[in-house]
C-alpha cells in the first residue's frame, strides 16, 4: 500500500533532528514485495500472529533499551497492533492466545500500560491521550498509528499531523515520545 509507505517517510522525516525517538518496525516486518512477512502474519492480511508479537516484543525492547530502566513508566498508544488483536482481544484474558508486543517491554521497575484499541484511529487515539494516558502519568509514550486513518481515505500528511500533535503533546507533557512506523500489509 503506497499510503503507508508514504506515512511512514513522514514519520521518519518529522523524527529527524527533533526529541521523539523513532523505531522504524516497519523494515522489521516487511518481506522484499514490502508486504507483512508471512512467518508473523496472522493470515488476515495486517494483523501479526503469536509469533509476529514475539517478534515486536523483542524488536521494540531491543530498539529501547536504553530508556527501560527502573523508574519508567511506559504508555503504549496505539491501534490493534499495540492491544495485541486478535490473540489478546480487548485484553480479555478469555480470548488470550498470546500477549501483546507491549508485554516483552516490561522490566523489574518499569510500569507498562496498554492503551491500544482495535480499530482507532488517531483521532481516538487523541482522545485517549487526554482521557486516559495523561492520567496514568507516563514518563515514556509509544505511539503506533494511522494505518486504520489511510484505510478512511485520510491522506498521509493529514495523518501525520494528527500524529505530530501526539508526540508534541508528550513532550509538552514531560514524556518521551517514541514514534513507530506503521506495520507492512499482506
Amino acid at each position: 500500500m503506497d499510503e503507508i509507505l508514504a506515512l511512514n517517510e513522514l514519520i521518519r522525516n518529522h523524527c529527524r533532528g527533533k526529541r521523539v525517538r523513532l523505531v522504524d518496525a516497519y523494515v522489521e516486518f516487511a518481506d522484499a514485495r514490502d508486504h507483512l512477512r508471512k512467518e508473523f502474519s496472522a493470515g488476515d492480511g495486517g494483523h501479526l500472529n503469536g509469533e509476529g508479537y514475539r517478534h515486536m516484543g523483542r524488536f521494540m525492547a531491543t530498539s529501547l533499551s536504553d530508556i527501560l530502566k527502573p523508574g519508567a513508566k511506559v504508555a503504549c498508544l496505539g491501534d490493534s497492533i499495540t492491544e495485541g488483536y486478535p490473540g489478546h482481544f480487548n485484553g480479555q484474558e478469555e480470548t488470550r492466545q498470546w500477549e501483546p508486543y507491549t508485554h516483552y517491554l516490561k522490566r523489574p521497575g518499569v510500569k507498562v500500560t496498554n492503551f491500544g484499541l482495535s480499530g482507532d484511529t488517531t483521532e481516538g487515539m487523541t482522545r485517549r491521550f487526554y482521557r486516559d494516558v495523561l492520567r496514568a502519568g507516563p514518563t515514556i509514550c509509544i505511539i503506533m498509528g494511522g494505518v486504520n486513518d489511510l484505510f478512511g481515505g485520510i491522506p498521509p500528511k493529514e495523518v501525520l499531523e494528527a500524529l505530530s500533535a501526539l508526540y508534541a503533546d508528550s513532550e509538552r507533557h514531560q514524556m518521551l515520545p517514541v514514534a513507530v512506523t506503521v506495520l507492512p500489509i499482506d
